[in-house]
């Protein structure tokens, strides 16, 4: 058993954490019980999840503010979202909430593997999938406060991300989805937002990384402060690689900047620029 493992079985203290603080991630972390609940179908099988959260995330709340205990809770409430500094949580404090965040998603994530596999029911196993996605995601707006109060925290769970392995069979998916090199263009705008993004991703994750873009079918954003989902539909995003997971040869190298390009058509791509406004990017001639 581990040092984490072992500070579990021991009564929980209280939480060096302010009162506004303790609102915010209570109201989330109810949050992700009642999405468990949801997928669950009577089934019973995030009880055992449901009760660490408890244990280990409300009950140190709890003890340092008794009183937010009796807060009413909607499941359908928006949280007030909450700037978190030094003053509102303890450093150690932020750092146990991170880990332990960290590994009740792990524990989510391994009960959708198992809800799909017991599934026979498609339309319900989607649903279910669906409430267990916003169950860690209302954990991660949960833990959203240790970042704003410690920023180093961030960097240092994104050093954790491994690059996934090379393949052959991921370097020719990567092969297959590149233009030539040389063959795309940035504008002015498009490159200032790449560069901004790219500083972004390297102070709060660190690591060699490198700039993507590619073509998305659907995308869909979800902030601490949202009921729902808003989807964006189908448009070209930026992302980030470890410039170890990618095979040299479709690493290209525009204005300076190290990037992947990808499309399942190239001919949305090659003798093209793309350009940016708004915050998002576009090809055009």
């Amino acid at each position: 058993m581990d040092d984490a493992a072992v500070e579990r079985t021991k009564p929980a203290a209280p939480m060096q954490i302010s009162r506004r603080a303790a609102v915010y991630v209570v109201q989330h972390v109810r949050k992700a019980c009642r999405l468990l609940a949801d997928a669950d179908d009577g089934r019973s099988r995030s009880d055992s999840v449901r009760d660490d959260l408890y244990r280990t995330l409300l009950v140190p709340i709890y003890r340092a503010h008794p009183d937010v205990v009796e807060q009413p809770f909607s499941p359908s409430a928006i949280p007030k979202v909450v700037s978190a500094t030094s003053r509102d949580i303890g450093r150690a404090a932020a750092n146990r909430l991170t880990i332990e965040v960290a590994r009740l998603q792990k524990s989510i994530v391994e009960l959708g593997g198992d809800g799909s596999d017991r599934s026979v029911d498609e339309s319900a196993a989607r649903k279910a999938a669906e409430a267990l996605i916003d169950a860690a995601i209302e954990l991660s707006f949960a833990g959203k406060i240790t970042f704003d109060a410690y920023p180093e925290l961030f960097a240092k769970e994104g050093d954790k991300v491994p690059a996934q392995p090379r393949t052959a069979e991921r370097d020719a998916d990567f092969r297959k989805g590149a233009p030539p090199l040389g063959s795309v263009k940035l504008s002015d705008a498009a490159l200032a937002l790449i560069q901004s993004f790219m500083r972004e991703v390297r102070r709060a994750a660190g690591g060699d990384r490198i700039a993507a873009i590619g073509w998305a079918h659907e995308q869909k954003s979800k902030g601490p402060g949202d009921a729902a989902w808003s989807s964006q539909g189908a448009g070209w995003i930026l992302g980030a690689y470890w410039k170890s997971e990618v095979p040299p040869d479709v690493i290209d190298t525009v204005r300076g900047v190290e990037i992947v390009f990808s499309a399942e058509d190239l001919s949305a791509l090659v003798g093209k620029t793309i350009d940016a406004t708004k915050q998002k990017l576009f090809v055009r001639d």
